[in-house]
């Protein structure tokens, strides 16, 4: 097999997961008295898409704005919709910048999890989780492999994770993918349980996650699993 037919298919391969946990936290009409039907149903699934890569940019713009970083936008790729170029005056304000996608999306998935109120069959709510669980690992794989959104030429990069790895270095932007990456995959994992089609099986509470503060400061993640 050519070297470039064997990329392609590794990439294809290491997709798989991916497309299998959009197909199943795509569209689903709602049944019942407030039957939504097809058309709304993906229509409320796109905006939530979009939602959450505003909220992942405007994290970005926010970052910015509170140091001083001036931005200029421009057009992205199939996982960074809109792209931009910092300015920024220091290595601490640009790792804050580019970190700040990653930290939004994560905090926004979490909320939707914990808070009761949030109805976690509603097709928006599906379309922003889709986007906030896929986004970081297709960011990841990208970074460690395809090299279409995250690239470097001489003092030039772009992508989220190549600008940490410019202002911080390869470890923590490696740190970065594969954290996200884990808690994207979790969050996901937690969201489908939630959903009224999961089995039996999957919705059982056979594991707990906590987090204990220490003295010394932080915080010690825990988990509990019953077998």
């Amino acid at each position: 097999m050519k070297p470039g037919v064997r990329q392609r298919a590794a990439a294809f391969i290491s997709l798989l997961p991916l497309i299998s946990l959009v197909l199943l936290l795509s569209p689903i009409p709602a049944t019942g008295a407030e039957d939504e039907g097809w058309p709304l149903s993906i229509l409320k699934f796109a905006g939530g898409l979009a939602s959450g890569a505003l909220i992942h940019e405007g994290s970005h713009a926010l970052v910015a704005g509170s140091t001083g970083t001036r931005l200029t936008w421009e057009a992205g790729s199939y996982n960074q919709p809109i792209g931009f170029t910092d300015h920024a005056k220091s290595d601490a304000k640009g790792l804050a910048v580019y970190s700040a996608g990653f930290i939004a999306q994560a905090a926004g998935a979490e909320i939707i999890l914990q808070v009761d109120g949030i109805d976690k069959n509603d097709n928006y709510v599906r379309g922003m989780i889709a986007w906030n669980v896929v986004n970081p690992i297709l960011y990841s794989l990208d970074y460690w492999f395809f090299h279409r959104t995250n690239k470097k030429n001489g003092n030039s990069y772009q992508g989220d994770l190549q600008g940490i790895e410019h202002y911080s270095n390869q470890t923590t932007a490696n740190m970065f993918a594969a954290s996200f990456s884990a808690i994207a995959l979790f969050q996901g994992y937690r969201f489908l349980k939630g959903q009224t089609w999961a089995p039996d099986w999957l919705k059982g509470e056979s594991h707990r996650v906590g987090f204990t503060p220490l003295r010394s400061g932080g915080l010690v993640m825990t988990y509990q699993f019953k077998f």
